[in-house]
């Protein structure tokens, strides 16, 4: 492949539960820093089994100009946070003209909708601001950002549930190879209420019985696992042409090798292993990569029974039992949309230091997962190729390849 239709990532932005910047993301999981608490919301209620999350640590958002920070609910805030790290380390004070700018989130800020839902229960509809609408419209985080750092190129987002960040990498992925740009930002943001934690525990899909001990409320792959974390963040990666980061002399983080896209037609809350082997072949065909070359499996693994298992069991049947797999789900939680992209920015911290993370708590594999490597330490090896998975709620699943630049 000439370097015109490569695609490489030069510069990444974070804000996570471990706090503002790419370094502390890395900085905590790197030392299995526990960022998940208990939520007092959840404490009141007695019907909700979960009482845990992982929320980003208050910061001063005041660097951001009013006219602009007035219009962004948290995750906007997230995402600007982001999105002025990767921008920086990409070079750029100011975003540079024809940008393009791929995000999207969940859902959006629903402590604004229900504060206007207040209003409009009470008939008190003349206290609505225009700056509580622009805060709530779908793609509000996009625009935003767009706004306060005078992004001027396509913008837009797809909303695809747990896939959306890596979903929106893929996007620009595709986006640059065709032509449409040349550089991209591309992720996803989220922000956290109790409602996730209370639907989520509905669908019987939360942790339990790790109340007294959040840090071990996540337990990717463990036999003892009862569920995923709800968490919030956002991560964004500066994608570009090889041309184009050649011709500004931008170091080279990564690149993208491949992506593919699936839809789960059966049921929407449970992927099969069918759909998920299809995707993941997917990827590995559009990147021409055998799957004897994949040193890691990224698992979207969220600590939930019949995901691990439906996942496991696809990548046995994909890349056979000398598969090494983790998830970062333990570390971070589930940060819904922002996760394949702040996951990958884990991955791509793994390739640039030869690091394997853990799958933090596990303890005792599953015997209901399928054969495979599952990594409970931080090692120390040789890593070239890494595959990314997501799959949402609704039957969106993704893959995506990363490669040590060359």
């Amino acid at each position: 492949m000439d370097d015109s239709n490569t695609v490489v990532i030069t510069a990444m932005g974070a804000t996570s539960p471990y706090g503002q910047g790419v370094d502390a993301l890395w900085n905590g999981m790197l030392s299995s820093q526990n960022c998940m608490h208990t939520v007092p919301e959840l404490e009141a209620l007695e019907m909700v089994n979960t009482k845990v999350a992982a929320t980003v640590p208050d910061a001063d958002y005041s660097f951001i100009p009013r006219k602009y920070r007035r219009s962004m609910s948290r995750m906007g805030l997230y995402a600007c946070c982001a999105a002025q790290e990767a921008l920086k380390q990409a070079g750029y004070d100011v975003a540079p003209n024809k940008l393009g700018f791929f995000m999207g989130s969940t859902l959006n800020s629903i402590s604004v909708w229900m504060e206007l839902t207040g209003y409009s229960q009470g008939a008190h509809l003349e206290l609505v601001k225009t700056s509580d609408f622009l805060q709530i419209m779908n793609h509000s985080p996009l625009a935003g950002v767009c706004q306060a750092l005078k992004i001027n190129g396509p913008a837009m987002g797809g909303s695809e549930a747990c896939a959306t960040g890596l979903m929106n990498m893929g996007l620009g992925f595709l986006a640059i190879r065709q032509g449409l740009v040349e550089q991209a930002l591309c992720g996803g943001t989220e922000e956290y209420h109790p409602m996730f934690s209370a639907c989520f525990d509905i669908m019987q899909a939360t942790s339990k019985n790790s109340n007294d001990n959040p840090s071990a409320a996540c337990r990717p792959f463990d036999k003892s696992r009862t569920g995923l974390v709800v968490a919030e963040g956002c991560g964004l990666v500066f994608m570009e042409s090889k041309k184009s980061a050649i011709k500004r002399g931008a170091p080279i983080l990564a690149e993208v090798l491949g992506f593919y896209a699936n839809t789960e037609t059966e049921n929407m809350a449970y992927p099969s292993a069918e759909t998920l082997k299809a995707c993941m072949q997917g990827a590995l065909e559009n990147a021409h990569v055998k799957a004897e070359e994949v040193d890691l499996l990224n698992a979207h693994a969220t600590g939930t029974i019949a995901g691990d298992i439906a996942e496991t069991q696809a990548a046995y049947d994909v890349f056979g039992p000398k598969l090494r797999i983790n998830s970062l789900k333990g570390h971070l939680g589930h940060t819904m949309g922002a996760s394949g992209t702040l996951e990958s920015i884990a991955c791509i911290k793994m390739l640039q230091h030869n690091t394997l993370l853990p799958t933090k708590n596990l303890k005792q594999v599953d015997e209901r997962c399928a054969p495979l490597q599952y990594n409970a330490q931080l090692q120390n090896i040789p890593l070239n190729i890494i595959m990314k998975n997501s799959f949402a709620i609704g039957g969106n699943n993704c893959s995506l390849l990363l490669r040590r630049p060359l």
